[in-house]
């Protein structure tokens, strides 16, 4: 409920951004959201946008990292501490969204954004901002502390972020009048993000029928109209919780998709699975990531977002092959520029450096001392019980679901 006193807070304080195209156009767009029921605890989203190519990707930890960039700032510099799995579709190391081995989640949406210029801190692109903190963080309260330390350096587009944790914690994170607005706790009373600022859309909700207004809920395809849309089916499902909460997690992604959405993930967090479906095949894919070995001394995982495979998809993961990255990014880029969705021509040397950015991270000699491979690529230790050459652990079991993958 949007209490009298917050709704005349987002009355006085309006947020003033540039807003910048990117992926999900404010005027049919993504949405993303936290569910709760039942001991459960989802992180939902939306991919709308004209391209659905990408990857998912397993990245490992202990892996050593510099920004990308230009040079026209100071690069942030990391090890990851974690492992995570993510979806990609500008590249390896270039995430829209994921989950670390903690059930830290975070999914970016475009909107308003207006990034802080040079001003002394490291500095990282909106894409690797998610990167680093799957990375460095377990907890949004950590993400919160870290990213305050740091600065986006824009890459592409202007985005906020939707982040949650294992302990039910969620936040969105924007940029307004060149600094990093926060909310979280009593300031985000509805964990509902689309493409307006989160500010402007609790005003919005103010004035619809269960949020204090007297405004019905509509169907519309707006950035407004899906955040009330999804609102009211959480307020919903809270008071009545019939339908099993995977099952209306995805009822709520459909009830807010698009002509052009394209993927709709689900992350199980406390259990850290993840669900998804794309817009050509509809059954369920599942990636458990507790039956993932995310040590750096194997190799990084890829699996086409776009695979035919449904039910669980740890035999479809292969080692990550840098001539796909780079055919994903020439083609995600091309698609773009035709679908009119770049403001200006992407310069191409800037492509393929992006597509061989993951070359330039390595693992931590610490972690790497022992690996081993073979002619394939696959890691050989010599010893008895030595794990599966894919990074999947052995006989892996994921809260009930099974190994076997069922193809459409």
């Amino acid at each position: 409920m949007i209490t009298p006193s917050l709704r005349r807070w987002i009355f006085l304080c309006p947020v003033l951004a540039a807003f910048l195209a990117g992926p999900c156009p404010a005027q049919a767009g993504c949405t993303a959201f936290v569910m709760r029921g039942g001991g459960a605890l989802f992180l939902a989203k939306n991919l709308d946008w004209p391209v659905g190519e990408g990857l998912v990707c397993v990245n490992k930890k202990d892996v050593s990292k510099e920004a990308f960039g230009d040079g026209s700032f100071a690069p942030l510099r990391w090890t990851s501490k974690y492992g995570s799995v993510t979806f990609n579709q500008f590249g390896r190391e270039f995430p829209l969204g994921g989950m670390n081995e903690e059930g830290l989640v975070i999914e970016e949406l475009s909107a308003l954004a207006d990034y802080p210029p040079p001003d002394g801190r490291p500095a990282l692109n909106e894409f690797q901002w998610t990167q680093y903190h799957l990375d460095t963080c377990r907890s949004v309260k950590e993400v919160l502390k870290s990213a305050a330390g740091i600065r986006v350096a824009r890459l592409l587009f202007g985005v906020h972020y939707l982040i949650a944790d294992r302990k039910g914690n969620a936040a969105v994170v924007e940029f307004s009048k060149v600094r990093m607005v926060s909310y979280s706790g009593d300031s985000l009373p509805v964990a509902v993000l689309s493409n307006d600022t989160y500010e402007q859309s609790l005003r919005n909700l103010s004035f619809h029928r269960g949020f204090g207004g007297e405004r019905v809920v509509s169907s519309g395809p707006e950035s407004g109209e899906r955040f009330v849309r999804a609102a009211a089916a959480l307020r919903e499902y809270g008071s009545l919780g019939q339908r099993p909460i995977l099952d209306q997690a995805f009822v709520i992604l459909k009830s807010v998709a698009q002509e052009d959405t394209q993927w709709s993930i689900a992350y199980s967090i406390p259990r850290r699975l993840v669900f998804f479906k794309t817009r050509d095949h509809r059954r369920y894919k599942i990636i458990p990531l507790e039956a993932l070995d995310f040590s750096c001394r194997l190799p990084a995982l890829i699996l086409p977002v776009t695979t035919e495979s449904a039910g669980n998809l740890l035999r479809d993961l292969v080692p990550y092959d840098p001539e796909e990255n780079r055919r994903l990014l020439v083609s995600v880029f091309r698609a773009l520029r035709d679908a009119g969705e770049l403001d200006e021509p992407f310069p191409d040397a800037t492509v393929q450096q992006m597509a061989a950015y993951p070359e330039t991270c390595g693992c931590r000699k610490s972690a790497s001392e022992k690996r081993v491979f073979n002619p394939r690529g696959y890691l050989e230790i010599p010893l008895a019980s030595s794990p599966p050459p894919l990074g999947i652990r052995p006989n892996p079991v994921a809260s009930g679901y099974r190994t076997s993958v069922r193809r459409k």
